[in-house]
């Protein structure tokens, strides 16, 4: 059951994220990759499609991973958006059937009459006046087609802790040895499941299973008349097999080939029956005696191939090539633990296998990007950076910062860098915003501090999360020989702690407790400036007053909280600039403090 389209509002540290699913001309699915740093969604966001198709499944099966009536992904107040009062949740897969999702901080009434407000989604007016959790679903309302669509198509959701053991376990005494599979037919019962773990452990029994169907079931002989002493009529010649079981086994020779980087045929074998193991077979020799002495990438690579062949082949559906194998998977951190050539080479040569299956992955690795790109072409998949959502190429990505002069021929990021390094010889100071810029030229003026700034370069870096890029990028030789410094100014509510690599320095602007904006570079303006801006215009900061909630039982004070409002984030900039007030700006003399230790 394929995805079209997604919103998420105020979740955790999403704002709005809209995507509508990509597919091409064909209406065959797009992959779509996730990234962004740790905290950015990404998981967030898969455990919203997890948690539909799990419903989904509830509605039609007994026998789904989770208890009927009971859900896979809590819903709490913890997980709106700071400085939020809700989440909204909406996903819209094919036959216009859509799981939608409310949390609140209050009931739908008090959040009415408290807050004079209601979000702008047409979805609000379901929420029951006396609910802060809120679910609804339309999967009920045709279960016939909702059962046509899952039993007909791959649903498999891959976490993060999906690994096998280590090569070094016993397996001997953990049922390493494969076995038929016993199929229970019963109705109201399916043995798929969306959650795969340890998957390989699993496999290996339907690895005998469709050999043995194969070998047995999909012989295909001719009879040819036949006239010796024997007086037998005819005689049948072997023409090899046919069937579905043969194709999945050649699709998995194919992959075992390409994993194991042979030349020569490989292919998938079945020990004695005295101890039946599944080993590999090389010119028709064993080659690998046990398929758990594959190395733990090659595991993880060969055990998601094959989960995805054996999920669609318990649909029953009959194949007749690879590419007839329809359906969603989802993989959290899908690099995860692999070496670089199976991260750039082997993921995306096994995601080009299935056409008709809908990938959406989550991915830190640049080296995977760069290698969709080259299997895939850049219209051939898509890129969503979270939080914001925004759509990305593989260089862009690059070009935000992660070291990608080890896994590109060309040096552009040095190139690029050392370009502008010689441009001009003086310290480089990157912000996190433009307005952070205005704000320091201001307070030089101000302070008598021109002088400083006249020794320096200040440029935009574009948020936290591309100076953080920045950093990361310096992981390397290159921080030793850039001759000037470069300083990573962090606003104070980053979370990030001060270091040093060579003439790379990262700082936080030190937090004012005092002060009530609590987040950016306007928390260094004093509670008189603050409140000298409201009265001015009410609309350049967001009042929330101090709150009582009710969390999982326990009774929390939640303080008043000021926030720029981030419309008028400029607005304010501009007026607090065009008044000349030294005392507004007197606590960004320890901002120059730190500048002034690095570039003397």
């Amino acid at each position: 059951m394929y995805l079209k389209n997604l919103t998420l509002s105020n979740v955790a540290s999403i704002d709005l994220l809209k995507i509508e699913l990509p597919f091409n001309e064909s209406d065959n699915p797009k992959p779509l990759i996730l990234v962004g740093e740790n905290g950015a969604g990404k998981s967030i966001v898969l455990s919203f499609i997890v948690n539909a198709l799990m419903s989904a499944k509830q509605t039609i099966y007994g026998s789904s991973e989770v208890e009927e009536g009971k859900v896979y992904k809590f819903r709490s107040p913890s997980y709106i958006r700071s400085g939020e009062h809700y989440y909204f949740g909406k996903l819209l897969f094919e036959e216009k059937f859509e799981c939608i999702e409310w949390q609140l901080d209050t009931t739908r009434k008090k959040f009415e009459e408290n807050y004079k407000f209601t979000p702008l989604f047409k979805e609000w007016n379901d929420i029951p006046e006396n609910e802060i959790s809120f679910l609804k679903q339309n999967f009920g309302n045709n279960k016939i087609k909702l059962q046509e669509l899952h039993d007909n198509k791959c649903i498999l959701y891959f976490p993060p802790n999906r690994f096998e053991e280590p090569a070094w376990l016993n397996i001997y005494n953990l049922l390493a040895k494969a076995d038929f599979t016993e199929h229970r037919n019963i109705k109201g019962y399916t043995e798929r499941t969306i959650i795969a773990h340890t998957v390989l452990r699993n496999i290996i029994h339907w690895f005998l299973d469709i050999t043995y169907d194969s070998r047995v079931l999909e012989i295909k002989t001719a009879q040819l008349p036949n006239k010796d002493d024997y007086n037998v009529s005819k005689l049948n010649l072997f023409l090899g097999y046919q069937g579905s079981n043969t194709i999945i086994l050649q699709a998995i020779n194919d992959f075992l080939k390409l994993l194991l980087e042979s030349s020569d045929p490989v292919r998938i074998g079945v020990g004695r029956k005295q101890d039946r193991k599944i080993l590999v077979m090389k010119n028709e020799k064993i080659w690998i005696p046990n398929i758990f002495n594959l190395s733990s990438g090659q595991t993880s690579l060969l055990s998601l191939f094959c989960s995805i062949l054996r999920d669609y082949d318990l649909t029953g559906n009959p194949i007749t090539t690879i590419s007839d194998v329809r359906g969603i998977v989802l993989i959290d951190e899908i690099d995860s633990h692999l070496h670089s050539n199976l991260q750039k080479s082997i993921l995306p040569q096994l995601i080009k296998f299935f056409p008709k299956v809908q990938f959406i992955v989550t991915s830190h690795s640049p080296l995977f990007l760069l290698g969709m790109n080259d299997l895939f072409g850049e219209s051939g998949f898509e890129i969503r950076d979270l939080p914001s959502g925004k759509p990305i190429s593989p260089e862009s990505f690059q070009e935000f910062g992660v070291a990608y002069q080890i896994f590109r021929d060309t040096k552009t990021f040095q190139d690029d860098l050392l370009e502008e390094i010689e441009k001009t010889r003086k310290p480089i100071i990157y912000l996190e915003g433009k307005y952070d810029i205005k704000y320091i030229l201001k307070a030089a003026k101000l302070l008598n501090k021109e002088a400083v700034l006249s020794s320096v370069e200040l440029k935009d870096g574009g948020g936290s999360g591309n100076l953080s890029n920045i950093w990361k990028s310096f992981n390397n030789k290159l921080a030793e020989i850039v001759p000037q410094k470069i300083i990573l100014l962090f606003d104070c509510d980053t979370n990030k702690t001060n270091e040093d690599k060579s003439n790379i320095f990262k700082r936080i602007i030190p937090n004012i407790d005092d002060n009530p904006i609590k987040k950016g570079i306007e928390n260094l303006f004093p509670e008189s400036t603050v409140k000298g801006a409201i009265d001015y215009k009410i609309e350049f900061i967001d009042i929330t007053e101090e709150t009582s909630q009710l969390i999982r039982g326990e009774e929390r004070n939640m303080p008043r909280r000021y926030e720029v409002n981030r419309d008028e984030k400029g607005n304010l900039c501009n007026w607090l600039c065009d008044n000349d007030q030294r005392a507004d700006f007197e606590n960004f003399s320890k901002l120059f403090e730190i500048i002034e230790q690095i570039i003397v």
